[in-house]
């Protein structure tokens, strides 16, 4: 069923509703506590979340859980507001925080970029791409700063050299670059694959040379501090669904096949180039974290002291890895 939620999340929701599970395991038996956690995008980045949806594993958390897709300039006032409790735009989150936003990352799926640049089957290389345009999921977000960072890589200056468009989801921005609208566009796995049957180039697969935070889970300062326990649940959810769909290679590629509609060989290759990028541990290294707040700090001239323990807080997924005696 799909709920009317009110405010900021009535201007962009889906409720993803999970197909029926494959693994057994028995929901707790008081009253499931609800919780919704904002995805900006229905790919492979989502992966853990996805399959935990699937495999019922918020359930045998003692959640009722609603996921989510809400574009990441949404879901942030939103976990301000309450109305979300989680996101996993991690990264975008901790640029918010970096500005003053109360909001802090909490863990990491992926360390390493999975998005891929496509274009038009005319464009041969990244460098004919100036003077151009690329599509992304919104500005100033994920999709934007990979676009850009994959330009200086091959030498071009991504403030001058090309214009970037907020086109939201993966179809509006495959179906801008078959029309001509744009030339070439930053998707997620398994996108790639499906804008390559409909005629489009794949050109650069930025985890091949790009390492960086991406997707996690994020939430509220608020949150952290008036329900520590929901949290910690959250993120022992967490940290279980990305070893779930790390280890059980089999189940996740048969989880891709039905989701995407692809063939057996195009979702193995998917799912091996998703999981390259996942953090071993659901953390991120420290030096990352720096580099991304070193970064935001010259962009927006902030002058102030930032320290890591202001944007993440890796508490709770060290606990659920390790929990006390």
């Amino acid at each position: 069923m799909i709920s009317r939620p009110s405010s900021v999340l009535s201007l962009a929701i889906i409720l993803l509703v999970a197909p029926s599970a494959s693994c057994s395991l028995s929901p707790p038996a008081q009253a499931a506590e609800k919780l919704r956690i904002g995805i900006p995008v229905v790919a492979m980045s989502q992966l853990p979340i996805l399959i935990a949806q699937q495999n019922k594993l918020f359930q045998a958390e003692g959640f009722d859980a609603e996921v989510i897709q809400i574009r990441t300039a949404l879901a942030l006032p939103a976990l301000m507001s309450g109305e979300l409790d989680f996101t996993t735009s991690a990264e975008t989150t901790i640029r918010a925080a970096i500005s003053g936003m109360p909001l802090k990352a909490i863990g990491f799926i992926g360390i390493r970029s999975s998005l891929v640049l496509v274009s038009n089957p005319g464009i041969n290389s990244v460098t004919a791409l100036k003077g151009g345009k690329i599509a992304v999921s919104s500005l100033r977000t994920t999709t934007d700063f990979v676009a850009r960072d994959i330009l200086r890589h091959y030498g071009l200056n991504p403030d001058k050299d090309i214009v970037t468009f907020p086109l939201g989801s993966e179809a509006n921005k495959i179906a801008a670059v078959k029309s001509g609208a744009v030339d070439a566009a930053i998707v997620t796995l398994p996108s790639d694959s499906i804008a390559e049957e409909q005629g489009l180039k794949k050109l650069v697969f930025a985890g091949d040379f790009i390492e960086g935070l991406q997707s996690g889970l994020a939430t509220s300062v608020k949150k952290i501090n008036e329900n520590p326990a929901k949290v910690q649940r959250m993120a022992r959810l967490f940290v279980r669904s990305l070893e779930f769909t790390r280890s059980r290679r089999g189940e996740t590629v048969d989880f891709i096949i039905k989701q995407w509609q692809l063939s057996r060989k195009v979702a193995e290759n998917s799912y091996d180039l998703m999981v390259k990028t996942f953090s071993p541990d659901g953390e991120a290294p420290e030096r990352l974290v720096r580099i991304l707040v070193d970064e935001v700090k010259r962009a927006q001239k902030i002058e102030r002291e930032i320290s890591l323990s202001d944007v993440v807080d890796f508490s709770f997924v060290r606990e659920a890895r390790n929990p006390s005696k």
